[in-house]
């Protein structure tokens, strides 16, 4: 069995000197949260109770992944550590920058971290079996590597009805499509009505693919451009959008039969009058 512990040893590490650390998604989203704002994730895992992180000198930080698999992010240093008894006003103004909760003044001590560039050509690419939801969120056991993803993948494609993409994703599907197969060749396969959900303003936007690439064709047009042609996302940012299937219809559906499933979806969730549809 391959595991984290004998790749931190092929990198020159010793894995007794580690804590491994699978982040949940409670105050934070930690993967899109380390892809958007590397910041904001190191000052929200700095703080801890009390010890938590014994007398590591490092941590190999994981976020959740599919089921009860653990997404590799890379690997901090504990270089100081701050007991709450002697925070300052500063550290207050600290977290309300990061928006973290401010009890955690009250209730936490602070890990100085600071990032370990090794191991970072693994960073979003190496899995690892965490196990069950009950299992603790910080140990030094050593994990399973289930999979080390290739270059730029996001990882397989599982169904459609789990079809939830943000932009960057997106993105990547399109401009690698070696290493995203899977969903290429799932994406391509199909014609229906789709869902682009704008995180900021929640308001949303349906719209169908038919042509020869399926949702596959029509999503790398947004890919391209963020808008896909559409006015009324034009002026939005499309590092908002978010992009998930609503329903699959039969290859042999006429565009007329589509265009009128389409519709459907537009009047059942309103987006006409409260969403990004102006016809």
């Amino acid at each position: 069995m391959f595991t984290f512990h004998r790749i931190l040893e092929i990198y020159g590490h010793d894995p007794r000197t580690f804590k491994l650390v699978r982040h949940g998604n409670k105050e934070i989203q930690v993967h899109k949260t380390f892809m958007k704002n590397v910041a904001r994730l190191e000052a929200y895992q700095s703080f801890q109770k009390p010890n938590k992180f014994g007398k590591a000198s490092s941590i190999a930080v994981f976020a959740p992944y599919y089921k009860t698999t653990a997404l590799f992010l890379g690997i901090w240093d504990i270089i100081g550590y701050t007991e709450g008894k002697n925070f300052s006003t500063k550290t207050l103004d600290f977290l309300k920058g990061h928006e973290l909760p401010e009890n955690w003044f009250y209730d936490s001590d602070q890990y100085e971290l600071e990032r370990n560039k090794s191991l970072s050509d693994l960073s979003e690419r190496l899995v690892i079996e965490w196990g069950r939801a009950t299992v603790a969120w910080v140990q030094s056991k050593d994990k399973e590597v289930v999979e080390i993803k290739a270059e730029q993948s996001i990882g397989d494609f599982h169904s459609f009805s789990h079809v939830d993409l943000d932009y960057e994703k997106l993105k990547k599907i399109m401009q690698f499509p070696e290493t995203n197969l899977t969903w290429m060749n799932a994406l391509s396969s199909v014609i229906g009505v789709y869902l682009i959900r704008d995180k900021v303003s929640g308001k949303i936007y349906v719209g169908s693919a038919y042509g020869e690439s399926g949702i596959y064709g029509r999503w790398s047009q947004y890919a391209q451009n963020g808008h896909g042609g559409n006015t009324a996302l034009k002026q939005l940012n499309p590092d908002n959008f978010h992009f998930s299937i609503l329903e699959i219809v039969p290859a042999t559906s006429t565009i007329d039969s589509i265009i009128d499933c389409e519709n459907r979806w537009k009047e059942r969730l309103g987006t006409r009058d409260f969403g990004y549809n102006n016809n």
